[in-house]
């Protein structure tokens, strides 16, 4: 007797739902930005004029600071002033510099938060159909329940996490920088990407095991149906 299309999908319809809740999402995501656009991005285009006053703030207490410093020189040790004082401005512009120079992709800041932001809808659209693609393909495998549950999680996961990380990437561009903002999210968007890519290298991995033949060896067959129990339930 032939599987129904629903008990083929039956041990990876979880994963299947968390594809389609990220579907939701990604279309909820899009709908929120376009109706908030000008709130978002005015008050991004706010917190990077405040971020450029502070700096601009702490580059001229460094430079007082450092005329000072300038100062104290030339009265304590005159005769190396010389020698001395271009090694010093040099670690100051470099101190402070690094301190708070931010690469902008786009030139502005708030430009870079808003394509994060979109970028989270994209990723959330995209790989939420992926997942449902991918864990179709699995349900046609002849993996037992047991691993196709787990592929349905790991894809499933991998759907969910990824996306907000671009989101949270975005709300943060501003305030820490691109680089800043990329390296806070690193606990979430590594896991993402590890459990997405994992995922696909494994299922790759299993179809070409099953095209070329080799699920009966025994290095392969506990992961896969035995033939009478794969023909009993076809």
């Amino acid at each position: 007797m032939n599987k129904t299309l629903r008990e083929t999908l039956l041990p990876v319809h979880h994963g299947i739902a968390m594809g389609l809740l990220a579907l939701i999402l990604g279309v909820l995501w899009v709908a929120y930005i376009a109706t908030h656009h000008e709130k978002l991005h005015g008050g991004f285009e706010a917190a990077e004029a405040q971020v450029k006053q502070a700096h601009m703030q702490e580059h001229m207490q460094a430079m007082k600071a450092e005329m000072n410093m300038d100062g104290m020189n030339m009265d304590s040790v005159p005769s190396n002033h010389t020698e001395v004082a271009p090694h010093q401005h040099e670690d100051m512009h470099h101190h402070h510099g690094g301190m708070h120079h931010q690469h902008s992709h786009s030139g502005s800041l708030a430009m870079d938060a808003m394509e994060r932001l979109i970028r989270g809808h994209i990723h959330f659209m995209g790989v939420g159909l992926l997942v449902i693609l991918m864990l179709i393909l699995v349900a046609a495998t002849a993996l037992k329940d047991t691993w196709k549950k787990v592929f349905a999680w790991t894809f499933g996961l991998g759907a969910l996490m990824y996306p907000p990380a671009w989101i949270l990437m975005g709300f943060r561009t501003v305030e820490l920088g691109p680089q800043g903002a990329e390296a806070s999210v690193m606990w979430l968007f590594g896991p993402a990407v590890a459990l997405l890519i994992g995922s696909l290298i494994a299922l790759f991995c299993v179809m070409a095991i099953e095209c070329i033949g080799l699920k009966n060896w025994t290095v392969f067959s506990w992961a896969f149906q035995d033939v009478e129990q794969a023909s009993s339930t076809s």
